[in-house]
């Protein structure tokens, strides 16, 4: 049966941000939302093994070709992950959220971009992003993707996946960065998820004055993935200026995921 492949298609969040924030914060012993830069919050576990690539712009190499590259050597570079149902859609969503939430912990404590003027998340979307992006594949999600949008200035985290029992296709959008696109407040919305049906989404906040993130072609978009992993790759992680080639390309191969997480 041939795949349906929507140009756009149902937008929607499988779980509710908040009380998954909530519920994150119980467990790990901290208030996401309270935490300082450049101030251990307390976690309760391991950051540092829950977030296996934090280097940003700087990361390492060895690690990639060991954890990444070799391990998944035998999968196209170009690949979506195959799910069995929508069930599954939710599950490994809280799964990436999770990863996300970590990552954000991270940045905090980390004080992410501490010889500049602005403080994580503010400016740091690009680091977090590929931090977020190799820590996924490590963590089992071979079809994780950075995309980056160079026209408004904004990079986060794209799986694609295929759903066997209705040979639908689609993304999860993770953002570990998405609160600094906010003006209000009370509208700021830490590590945002969502799941869109298809190739193409919306993706509106008060960035830029409300201007749409999608990585459009037309405005020179870049992505990296397994496939631009196993080309000329540098500490900073290569990007590749070809979203019409990525869309194209990325549900040719859908495989099994087994993401591991605590």
């Amino acid at each position: 049966m041939a795949l349906t492949i929507e140009s756009s298609g149902r937008q929607f969040c499988p779980i509710n941000l908040k009380d998954s924030e909530a519920r994150l914060n119980k467990k790990y012993g901290i208030k996401l939302a309270e935490l300082k830069n450049g101030e251990l919050s307390g976690f309760l576990g391991d950051l540092e093994a829950n977030i296996p690539f934090r280097g940003g712009y700087n990361q390492p190499l060895g690690e990639i070709n060991e954890k990444i590259i070799k391990r998944y050597d035998k999968i196209p570079g170009f690949c979506s992950m195959l799910l069995e149902n929508n069930t599954d859609i939710f599950r490994h969503s809280k799964i990436i959220y999770e990863i996300s939430y970590n990552h954000y912990v991270f940045g905090k404590e980390s004080d992410m971009r501490s010889d500049q003027d602005c403080k994580f998340p503010s400016g740091c979307c690009g680091r977090s992003a590929k931090n977020l992006f190799l820590s996924l594949m490590e963590k089992g999600y071979v079809n994780s993707s950075f995309l980056y949008n160079p026209f408004q200035n904004h990079a986060y985290v794209g799986l694609p996946f295929v759903v066997k029992e209705n040979n639908k296709t689609g993304f999860i959008i993770s953002d570990p960065t998405s609160d600094q696109l906010f003006d209000c407040e009370e509208r700021k919305i830490r590590n945002n998820l969502f799941v869109v049906y298809g190739t193409k989404w919306e993706y509106k906040t008060d960035w830029k004055c409300g201007a749409d993130l999608y990585p459009f072609a037309s405005n020179n978009s870049k992505f990296s993935n397994l496939y631009t992993l196993r080309g000329d790759v540098d500490p900073s992680i290569n990007e590749v200026q070809d979203m019409e080639k990525f869309f194209c390309e990325v549900f040719k191969n859908p495989v099994g995921v087994k993401a591991h997480f605590l």
